[in-house]
C-alpha cells in the first residue's frame, strides 16, 4: 500500500515499554464481550494447537490483523515529552491486549520490574495515561467517559473468561509473550510527514478503514522477507537497497499477474486471491514441504492445511536456510530467485505461441493445476523435447478410452455421443479450436482462455438441431421461432420440388399461429418442421449426437440458438447480439468452411458433416499417433 514501508512481524512481547498515541480522528475503544471472547478463544486454540503433544502443530505463529503506525513525539498532561508511535490503525486490538496483559500482569513471568506493558494515550481523554498506568479499571467500572467505561467492561469480560480457566493463566501469558511461541502483529510504518496537522494521517486512516488491510499469506511472506531491521547496522545501507529491489520486483510480478489474460491462462475463475503472487507461494510451499512427507509443517490431511500454511512453510524454510548460510542476504536472495524463476517460466509459457496453447489446454482440463504446473517446471527439457512431452500429455488426455454400455467395446472417435461423453467431446472440440488457431495464418492469433473460462464456452451446440424432449411453448419465444423459420422455409420450395404443397401448408399454419397463438398446435407444428429439415438434410438419428454435428459455444449463446435450424443459427451467430466469443471452428462450421463446394446454406447436409468430422479427426489423430512412436 502506498505511503507504508517496512512491513514486518513483531511479537507482542517486543512491544513492551513502547508508547502509543491514539489521535483524535479515531473513534474510542468499543470492543464488547463478543470481540474479547473471540480473541481469547483464538489465542487459547493457538496454544492448544502449538503444544508439542498436539497433532495439529503447524508452526510458531498466531497473527492479529495489521498495525499501522508512524513515529511521533507528544506532550503528556504534565508536559512530559513522550517518544513513540501514533497508532493510525489497530488501536482496538492493542488496547484489548493491554487489558488482557493487565489481568495477567501479577504473574510477571516474562518481564521484570523495569519492564512494563506498553502505554496508550488517547488524545481526546485527559488523564488517559494515568488511567492506564494506575489501572483503575481493575477494581471498578470507571464511567468518567465512554472510553473508560468500555475499557472497564472489557476487563470484566476478560476476568469472566478466565474464571473457569484459572490454570491456563500462565500458559496464556506465555503464549502471548514468549519470543519462541508468541502472538504477533504485522507492523507497518507510515511514510508521512510528522507535522502538527494530521491531514496525511487522517487520509491514510480513512483509506485503511474503507477496506481493512487483508491478512493474507502474501502480506505475511512480504513482511517475513523484507524485515530490514533484522540485519546489522553496518550492513544497513546495502541491505535496504537490496530489499528495495526485491520489493520493486515483487510489485512488477504482481502487476503482470493481475493481467486477466495471463491469470486465467494459468487459473480458473474460482481462484481469486487478493494478491495474485500467492499462486507462486502456494506451489513453492507444497514443494518445500515435500507434499505427503510434510517435512516442514505437519498437519492432518483429512483436516486440510492449517491457516496461513504458505507463510508457515516459508518461515520454516527461511529459518533452515539461515542456519546453513553465513552471508546476510543469501537466504532471502535464494528464496526470491526461486520465486522469480517460477514467474518467468509462467511468463515464457504465456508469450510462446505453441506453449501458450498447449499448456493452456492442459491447464483448462487439469484436476490439479498446481501439481501440473510444478511437474512442467521441473521437467527441465530443451524446448523441442518439452513441447513434445506436452503434446504427449494432451494425447493421453483426449484419447478415447470409454466403452459402449451395450457392447462393452471401446468407442472410437466417431462413436462418442452427446449426453454420454460430454467431457470427452468438449476436450476434443477445444483442442480442435486451439490447433486451428496455432495454424492460423493471421499473425499472433491466440485462443482466449480468459473468455473460455469467464464466458463458460463449454456448451455443446447441435449444428443441425436435435429434437428436444420438451418444446418451449412460451408465446413470445414461440412467435420469434415461427417468424424466423417461416422465412427459412420459403426458399426451400425450390429445393423440394416434390414437396412444395407441404411447405405451403406449413407456412400457412405458421401465419395462423402468428395471428392467433395456440400452444398445442405450435408443439405439433414444431415437430413437423423438424421432420422436414431432417429429411432435407438426410440426417440419420445415430449421427445427430456425434462429432459430425457438434460445436462449442458459451452457455448463453447455446440458449439463444435454442432449437433453431442451421441457417437461422448461422445468422444469429453472425449478429452475435450477446457479444460473446464464438470459437473459430464453430464459426467455420456454420459458414461451411470445411465443405469442398457447398451447394446451399440452408442445411447441414451429409457432405458438410463428413468434411467437418474429417477435419476434427485429422487433429485428433495428429496427437494420438504420438503415443505410438
Amino acid at each position: 500500500m502506498e505511503n507504508i514501508e517496512n512491513p514486518r512481524i513483531r511479537g507482542i512481547g517486543d512491544l513492551l515499554n513502547e508508547n502509543f498515541f491514539v489521535p483524535r480522528y479515531q473513534r474510542g475503544y468499543r470492543w464488547g464481550k463478543q470481540e474479547i471472547t473471540e480473541l481469547l478463544d483464538d489465542i487459547l486454540q493457538y496454544y492448544k494447537d502449538s503444544k508439542p503433544s498436539s497433532k495439529k502443530k503447524a508452526g510458531k505463529f498466531y497473527c492479529l490483523q495489521p498495525i499501522v503506525v508512524k513515529k511521533k513525539q507528544w506532550k503528556g498532561n504534565d508536559n512530559e515529552i513522550f517518544s513513540g508511535w501514533e497508532l493510525i490503525d489497530g488501536q482496538q486490538r492493542l488496547t484489548s491486549l493491554f487489558i488482557i496483559l493487565s489481568y495477567l500482569e501479577d504473574i510477571r513471568q516474562f518481564y521484570d520490574d523495569k519492564t512494563t506493558i506498553y502505554s496508550i494515550d488517547f488524545e481526546t481523554r485527559e488523564n488517559c495515561k494515568t488511567f492506564f498506568e494506575n489501572k483503575t479499571f481493575i477494581d471498578k467500572i470507571d464511567d468518567t467517559n465512554v472510553d473508560f467505561f468500555h475499557i472497564s467492561m472489557a476487563y470484566q469480560y476478560v476476568k469472566e473468561w478466565f474464571t473457569e480457566r484459572l490454570k491456563l493463566r500462565i500458559k496464556m501469558l506465555e503464549t502471548i509473550l514468549n519470543s519462541e511461541n508468541n502472538v504477533c502483529v504485522i507492523w507497518y510504518e507510515a511514510l508521512i510527514d510528522n507535522k502538527e496537522n494530521d491531514d496525511n494521517s487522517i487520509d491514510l486512516f480513512t483509506r485503511l478503514n474503507e477496506g481493512k488491510i487483508p491478512l493474507t499469506d502474501a502480506e505475511l511472506i512480504k513482511a517475513l522477507l523484507l524485515q530490514a531491521d533484522l540485519y546489522p547496522l553496518s550492513e544497513e545501507r546495502f541491505v535496504k537497497q537490496r530489499l528495495f529491489e526485491i520489493a520493486t520486483e515483487w510489485d512488477e510480478i504482481e502487476a503482470k499477474l493481475q493481467d486477466e489474460k495471463l491469470w486465467l491462462f494459468l487459473n480458473d475463475t474460482t481462484y481469486k486471491p487478493s494478491s495474485k503472487i500467492e499462486l507462486i507461494f502456494k506451489i513453492l510451499a507444497d514443494k518445500w514441504n515435500e507434499f505427503e512427507r510434510q517435512c516442514l509443517i505437519k498437519y492432518e490431511i483429512k483436516e486440510g492445511k492449517p491457516k496461513h500454511f504458505e507463510f508457515l512453510v516459508f518461515d520454516k524454510y527461511l529459518a533452515n536456510k539461515r542456519l546453513t548460510n553465513q552471508e546476510i542476504l543469501k537466504p532471502i536472495n535464494d528464496i526470491w530467485q526461486e520465486i522469480k524463476v517460477m514467474f518467468n517460466t509462467f511468463y515464457e509459457w504465456y508469450n510462446d505461441p505453441h506453449l501458450f496453447h498447449y499448456i493452456g489446454f492442459l491447464l483448462a482440463n487439469a484436476n490439479n493445476k498446481d501439481v501440473l504446473m510444478r511437474e512442467l517446471i521441473e521437467l527441465k527439457l530443451p524446448k523441442d523435447a518439452f513441447e513434445k512431452d506436452i503434446k504427449i500429455r494432451i494425447a493421453k488426455s483426449v484419447k478415447i478410452a470409454k466403452q459402449d454400455k451395450e457392447t462393452r467395446i471401446t468407442k472410437n472417435l466417431s462413436q462418442i455421443t452427446y449426453g454420454e461423453d460430454n467431457a470427452e467431446i468438449i476436450k476434443i472440440l477445444l483442442l480442435f479450436n486451439i490447433e486451428t488457431l496455432i495454424k492460423h495464418k493471421k499473425e499472433n492469433a491466440k485462443f482466449p482462455f480468459h473468455l473460455y473460462k469467464k464466458e463458460k464456452i463449454t456448451s455443446i451446440e447441435h449444428i443441425h438441431p436435435q429434437t428436444p424432449e420438451s418444446v418451449d411453448a412460451d408465446e413470445d419465444r414461440a412467435k420469434t421461432w415461427l417468424f424466423a423459420h417461416k422465412a427459412s422455409l420459403m426458399p426451400m420450395k425450390e429445393l423440394m420440388e416434390w414437396n412444395k404443397e407441404t411447405i405451403d401448408k406449413v407456412v400457412q399454419q405458421m401465419d395462423d399461429l402468428l395471428q392467433k397463438y395456440d400452444k398445442e398446435k405450435f408443439q405439433n407444428l414444431f415437430q413437423i418442421v423438424i421432420d422436414i429439415y431432417s429429411e432435407m438434410a438426410d440426417f440419420k438419428e445415430n449421427e445427430l449426437h456425434t462429432l459430425y454435428n457438434l460445436a462449442l459455444v458459451d452457455k448463453d449463446t447455446n440458449s439463444q440458438l435454442n432449437n433453431s435450424f442451421f441457417d437461422i443459427k448461422r445468422e444469429r451467430l453472425k449478429e452475435n447480439k450477446l457479444g460473446k466469443y464464438v470459437p473459430i471452428c464453430t464459426q467455420r462450421a456454420f459458414s461451411k468452411y470445411y465443405s469442398n463446394s457447398p451447394k446451399e446454406m440452408i442445411f447441414w447436409n451429409h457432405d458438410d458433416r463428413q468434411a467437418y468430422y474429417k477435419a476434427i479427426e485429422q487433429v485428433y489423430l495428429s496427437f494420438i499417433t504420438l503415443l505410438e512412436i
